[in-house]
């Protein structure tokens, strides 16, 4: 079973991942020069064939994908297909609706095909040795499958954030370990499944939320997570069973990390060259707002619906069924919202964007 079942749909979370397209964003020029060295379809191909996987409701995967089109085009007029993948469970009325706004295509450009795939990033998604571009943006960074493993003392396989603490909240570095692997095993079965569906010469663009140095993308946004969970428990509004058993199935990787399994696995090794790997502390718009007007009601409210966007799936389905208050998740998140205008400064976020672009050999 996957650990998610995808975004919040109903077009909830097109309008609140601008931060996910600004993280994307950064590593599009790369793409540029990926397109400009792909080797021109095998004879028996009669198209250029494309992949976005983690696609969610759309929008931000359709946007790149014209701008690839849109690159491609000024190289060749063969055919495109446009293939967009995410979880079955994903809300795909709404990304057909996007790709057919109005009836009208999205992907303008001539000669360019459509098509929808449900299914896992970590296993197969099209036959053997036929797409030439790949790329996966804020996806991969869930868990394929949760470990057999408990962290009692926080709501993500990370240390907490040391510029947010609160009593009782720890992580030790023993217990990261079985999600340490877990991570490695899951980019391993990623890269081994487009290994098989990429021709020679064929691209793989991978960009995820991760961490450097200093900062992680999960900070500020899991701490105000963690403190309202732990204000319900307090309040005798959740069980303590709760907050010890929730688990939000995301790893923050780092650049080594990224790229550790192809470094690492000789059958990976030898399907791979690495030609870039990067890290970067990306634009996030709420931010950029925020240090103009220092409305912190407003800045608030467009971090939560970020965070809304890909935390309330998880959380609903983890909720107990029980409860005796009722909107128990609307509760929990005008909790964080508040605590983030109440304390901003704790709740600091920075995207830290992680990304590389392979070639197949």
């Amino acid at each position: 079973m996957p650990t998610t079942t995808g975004m919040k749909g109903g077009g909830y979370y097109d309008a609140n991942s601008k931060e996910q397209r600004s993280a994307s964003d950064a590593f599009l020029p790369w793409l540029e020069e990926a397109i400009a060295a792909l080797p021109d379809p095998a004879i028996h191909q009669y198209s250029w064939n494309f992949l976005d996987i983690g696609s969610s409701e759309g929008a931000n995967a359709i946007y790149t994908m014209n701008h690839l089109i849109e690159i491609v085009r000024r190289q060749s007029d063969l055919p495109v297909w446009a293939l967009f993948d995410d979880l079955p469970t994903n809300d795909f009325n709404q990304m057909f609706s996007n790709l057919f706004p109005e009836s009208t295509p999205a992907l303008s450009a001539t000669d360019v095909y459509t098509a929808a795939i449900g299914g896992s990033a970590f296993g197969r998604l099209v036959p053997p040795c036929s797409l030439h571009l790949a790329t996966t943006f804020n996806a991969i960074g869930f868990f394929e499958t949760r470990p057999e493993a408990q962290l009692p003392g926080f709501v993500l396989a990370m240390q907490p954030n040391p510029g947010a603490p609160r009593e009782g909240v720890e992580v030790t570095a023993s217990e990261l370990i079985p999600f340490q692997k877990q991570a490695y095993q899951d980019l391993s079965h990623f890269y081994a499944a487009r290994a098989e569906e990429l021709v020679p010469g064929g691209k793989l663009l991978v960009q995820i939320f991760g961490k450097n140095e200093t900062q992680s993308t999960g900070h500020g946004l899991m701490d105000v997570l963690s403190d309202a969970l732990l204000d319900f428990v307090e309040a005798d509004m959740l069980p303590r069973s709760f907050y010890e058993d929730f688990l939000f199935p995301a790893y923050y990787r780092d650049i080594e990390e990224l790229t550790a399994p192809i470094q690492n696995e000789p059958e990976l090794a030898a399907a791979y060259r690495i030609e870039h790997a990067e890290s970067r502390d990306v634009p996030v718009p709420f931010n950029t707002a925020f240090d103009e007007t220092g409305d912190r009601e407003t800045w608030a409210h467009s971090y939560i619906s970020f965070q809304r966007a890909f935390t309330e799936p998880v959380l609903a389905a983890a909720l107990p069924e029980d409860l005796p208050q009722e909107n128990t998740i609307e509760k929990i998140y005008q909790r964080m919202e508040r605590l983030l205008v109440d304390h901003p400064e704790r709740y600091e976020f920075h995207f830290i964007s992680i990304a590389a672009l392979l070639t197949r050999l």
